[in-house]
């Protein structure tokens, strides 16, 4: 199957995909790479999120990645809907804070060490935040009005993957975005 999402932005939803490639593969340090511009030290919060991930039983693996072409103005993966719905879910529940959703999709290989709790991700995000980027230690962080741009589009195409309309609580950037699936 095949997703093509037109829209002046969509190329920035790319490494949504790329997100999910690697936190699935166990690299929960991507997370601190792709919100680097939210934390004071993206490279220092990556090592303790690794360290987080060692906590709750994940075991690193081969990366495997989904098929995507980038275009000017589209997107185009060639994958189920459903890896990028889970991509863009992922990417929208990362930007708005509630990093706790990585222990959701990574794979759990070995048993956690006792005492793990998925809170450790919220407190690791809340050590290494940029002050007024996100409430502290919140699990429901920012609302998707205060979101940025790219995270209110990927919430606007996954809600039209999933058959909804979109919300009118917040503005797409340069509109709505046109999704087919074939």
């Amino acid at each position: 199957m095949t997703v093509t999402i037109t829209h002046p932005g969509a190329g920035l939803l790319a490494p949504a995909l790329d997100t999910l490639t690697d936190v699935v593969a166990g690299d929960w340090a991507s997370v601190a790479r792709l919100c680097a511009a939210r934390l004071k030290d993206a490279k220092t919060c990556g090592f303790d999120l690794d360290v987080v991930a060692v906590r709750a039983g994940v075991v690193r693996s081969p990366r495997q990645t989904y098929d995507y072409q980038v275009h000017h103005r589209f997107l185009v993966v060639s994958e189920h809907p459903a890896v990028l719905c889970a991509a863009l879910d992922l990417y929208v529940q990362l930007w708005l804070g509630r990093w706790d959703t990585l222990e959701q999709v990574a794979p759990v290989r070995t048993r956690p060490i006792p005492g793990w709790r998925p809170l450790e991700l919220l407190r690791a995000r809340a050590r290494h935040q940029l002050p007024g980027t996100w409430p502290e230690e919140s699990a429901d962080a920012e609302g998707l009005s205060q979101a940025p741009p790219t995270a209110r589009l990927a919430h606007h195409i996954l809600t039209s993957l999933e058959g909804g309309s979109a919300s009118p609580l917040y503005d797409v950037p340069a509109g709505p975005a046109a999704v087919h699936v074939t």
